[in-house]
């Protein structure tokens, strides 16, 4: 497997093929004298911050902190709840399960509720 190539920005659908968000990180373990190992993927403004350019963390993390529905840190999937790998990667959870969608839902009712005639 070619962990950047097969993971990294696919999008994630849950058990329900419900659309969860896309993969901005992977997180890799490097234990002493073994053999290194995916933990888990992680979704989230500030690894894609991080990834785009060093400069923009910051404002990211102020964004999220000041803005939106407040979530601290970025969502984590554990490796163990990938189910399937393809053009899309499954995980055996629901999207309500995580905290994955707390931007659409906090869009939805802070400014999508509030446009007339959007309920």
């Amino acid at each position: 497997m070619r962990l950047v190539r097969d993971v990294l920005d696919k999008k994630i659908l849950d058990r329900d093929d419900g659309e969860t968000g896309c993969v901005d990180g992977i997180v890799i373990e490097f234990p002493q004298g073994r053999q290194p190992r995916v933990v888990r993927i992680e979704i989230g403004g500030e690894i894609l911050a991080a990834r785009v350019a060093r400069w923009l963390v910051k404002p990211a993390q102020w964004l999220a902190r000041s803005w939106g529905p407040k979530r601290h840190g970025n969502v984590a999937i554990e490796w163990r709840h990938i189910s399937k790998m393809g053009r899309v990667l499954h995980i055996d959870l629901a999207a309500d399960e995580t905290e994955a969608l707390a931007w659409e839902r906090w869009l939805s009712k802070h400014i999508i509720g509030r446009i007339p005639g959007s309920r």
